[in-house]
């Protein structure tokens, strides 16, 4: 099946009301393990490369990988560079084969976000690559679990309009009190400003630090308005422990490094699977009808 974009598939998403993982593909592991899920309960689904996640592997190398993999799906599958730094980073992306990028300027003042964003778009989408970028600030970090990061600042609904506009951004990633953590408790969710902002772009949203919410909290951030699900942290955290008691309950005929990849990769079809149903996503790839910017 060709590459595919991944604000394709969000439209659909936004449309039909379900949500779509943006999964980290930071090693062959994650990539087969979550692709094969995505095959067979039929549902589309999104591959990032984080940098910041994986350093051990070259941009170049990881990206690659990933977009193989995702020409290879029978579902639709797009890859996405995620929380690209700078424009050096997006180019080896695309140079590399992604569908999708997303450009982080969340940190800067407004302005130059809207300057650096558009200089992005323009680049990307000459060549048929999609862009996301992101409004706000999500706090909190995925990659060091016990620091704080950068500190939140929620995603301004009028404001939203005005840089998507003006961008020309096919997905916008928004703060409205998630973050980038280990949540402890219940995350206070602001679903209201999620749809005012929804009211105001025709572009899909994008969640990140989606992951450890109750079960029961999906459905409700859906139907506010988000169609992409970034989710790392605890299926990151529950794979190490799966391989934890592997090596533990392993005997010397059987801990060996073979049988670790086995124990990942089954981990991650398994966990895939339970998040598309989830988010509803499981058999929306049978309807789904692609217009692909890029195909190859």
């Amino acid at each position: 099946m060709p590459l595919t974009n991944s604000n394709v598939i969000l439209a659909d998403a936004r449309r039909r009301q379900y949500g779509i993982p943006s999964l980290l593909a930071g090693n062959l592991e994650m990539i087969v393990g979550q692709i094969r899920a995505a095959e067979a309960v039929a549902a589309p689904l999104i591959l990032a490369f984080n940098q910041g996640a994986t350093p051990a592997i070259p941009l170049e190398i990881g990206m690659a990988a990933a977009a193989d993999a995702a020409r290879k799906a029978s579902v639709p599958v797009a890859t996405i560079l995620d929380h690209g730094a700078d424009i050096e980073q997006i180019v080896i992306a695309i140079r590399n084969g992604t569908s999708s990028v997303m450009f982080d300027g969340s940190h800067l003042p407004y302005e130059e976000n809207v300057r650096q964003t558009c200089e992005i778009v323009a680049i990307a989408h000459a060549v048929g690559v999609d862009v996301e970028a992101e409004l706000g600030a999500v706090g909190g970090s995925s990659i060091y679990l016990g620091e704080q990061g950068p500190q939140a600042s929620m995603t301004d609904p009028e404001q939203a309009r005005d840089f998507v506009e003006r961008t020309g951004i096919d997905v916008l990633a928004i703060s409205f009190g998630n973050a980038h953590v280990v949540y402890k408790g219940t995350p206070q969710l602001d679903l209201d400003r999620v749809r005012e902002i929804a009211a105001r772009v025709s572009i899909p949203l994008a969640m990140h630090g989606a992951s450890g919410l109750d079960s029961t909290e999906y459905a409700r951030v859906i139907d506010a308005g988000i169609s992409k699900i970034c989710y790392y942290t605890a299926m990151g955290r529950q794979v190490s422990q799966a391989i934890h008691r592997f090596s533990s309950e392993a005997d010397e005929t059987t801990l060996i490094y073979h049988n670790i990849i086995a124990t990942a990769t089954d981990f991650f079809d398994e966990a895939t699977r339970d998040l598309l149903h989830l988010l509803n996503s499981d058999g929306k790839a049978q309807n789904l009808h692609l217009n692909p910017m890029q195909s190859s």
